[in-house]
């Protein structure tokens, strides 16, 4: 039988908050454009940088604002909205997930550690404020504070530091395989999450 979780390390976005996916047909529908021609655009500033995605963003090589700017200049038509403020659309309506915090409350009561693992972004940290307390969790691990981000084995390495206990007793939640398949290779667990209470009853059963 596997000893129990004794760590439980967090996603924020689409795990303790509404799903990603709510926030990007938002934008889209926002700036009057299709995922994939902001996507693109996005990627190829990415790519400029040796990344993929949001990279830029997400480590702190870039600003917001400018950021915001070199993805404009490479749409193939000039967005309703500026996406210098991206965090404004991205956030509008963000709701956060009561039940997952509430069972993470309940792990940390009989003693389990839990904390945040999330690819962040500096100018997105207000709006994550409003939806949930840091002082809830007993560690914090920024992408964008470290200049890397999951799935680097680097910012696991840097987790494990923070909340030190055995590798097989340390979990991730997180709503992307990849990122649960860069901790599994560490040696910890993971549980996809995609649904609020499979997640709850995985991880139940894991610290127990």
């Amino acid at each position: 039988m596997a000893e129990p979780v004794t760590v439980v390390w967090c996603d924020v976005g689409g795990v303790l908050t509404s799903p990603v996916a709510d926030a990007a047909r938002g934008l889209v529908d926002a700036a009057g454009l299709t995922w994939t021609e902001l996507w693109e655009a996005i990627d190829e500033v990415a790519a400029r940088f040796g990344l993929t995605g949001m990279g830029p963003l997400e480590t702190g090589l870039l600003s917001q604002s400018e950021w915001g700017t070199r993805v404009t200049e490479l749409l193939p038509r000039r967005p309703r909205i500026d996406l210098r403020r991206w965090d404004e659309h991205w956030y509008a309506g963000r709701a956060p997930n009561p039940d997952l915090l509430a069972g993470l409350a309940t792990l940390r009561s009989t003693g389990v550690r839990v904390g945040l693992l999330t690819n962040s972004v500096r100018e997105w940290e207000p709006h994550r404020a409003l939806l949930f307390d840091e002082r809830d969790f007993d560690g914090v691990v920024r992408s964008h504070d470290l200049g890397v981000r999951k799935p680097d084995p680097r910012i696991y390495a840097e987790a494990e530091r923070i909340l030190p206990a055995p590798v097989t007793a340390t979990l991730l939640v997180d709503d992307t395989d990849e990122n649960c398949a860069a901790a599994r290779a560490r040696g910890w667990r993971a549980v996809h999450h995609i649904d609020t209470a499979k997640t709850i009853a995985e991880l139940l059963r894991a610290c127990v």
